[in-house]
């Protein structure tokens, strides 16, 4: 049984977690045959539909802004179509811990926080772009990256949000300060 995430075209639909035994149940969560397609940096395969192009597939937004968030190239990435099972192919201790953060980063309340390094700089900063999805983040990441000067670089950062230290009644205030 191979712990896998389903992640469906639409986004009215929500991604989930599955362990999936058989090739058949592969081929259910993507609704046909497989092709797989290797992240050898990350030591996962993205299993999609061999015919989503062929029959015109949605595009899977959310897949691609996984394969640009965690891959090791990510000006390079392919152009997702249909629903896509994301699996671990290495039982190695990095890969699990890749997995597990991918996991994490889906389905544990987090803060995504886009980290700037401008052309000629060392050190991150961080950005007041906030996201508290990562598909969102990430998405968004990949748009705005194509619009930086050369040399200038994106990333999110993953967090633990902080509760609010003025509470909801505050934040939510139309007071003067």
């Amino acid at each position: 049984m191979v712990r896998s995430i389903v992640i469906p075209h639409d986004q009215a639909r929500s991604p989930r977690l599955r362990h999936l035994a058989t090739a058949s149940e592969f081929q259910a969560a993507v609704d046909g045959w497989l092709e797989p397609i290797e992240m050898p940096a990350l030591g996962v395969t993205v299993y999609v539909n061999e015919a989503a192009r062929r029959e015109h597939h949605p595009i899977n937004c959310r897949a691609m802004a996984l394969w640009w968030l965690y891959s090791a190239d990510p000006t390079q990435y392919p152009i997702f179509l249909g629903d896509v099972v994301l699996t671990s192919t290495d039982d190695g201790e990095e890969a699990t811990a890749l997995l597990e953060r991918i996991v994490g980063d889906i389905f544990e309340q987090r803060e995504f926080v886009v980290q700037v390094r401008p052309s000629g700089q060392d050190s991150w900063r961080d950005s007041f772009a906030r996201f508290h999805d990562v598909f969102d983040a990430a998405t968004w990441c990949m748009l705005l990256i194509n619009t930086l000067g050369p040399g200038g670089r994106l990333r999110l950062e993953s967090r633990t949000p902080q509760p609010d230290a003025f509470g909801p009644a505050l934040s939510e205030s139309d007071a003067l300060w």
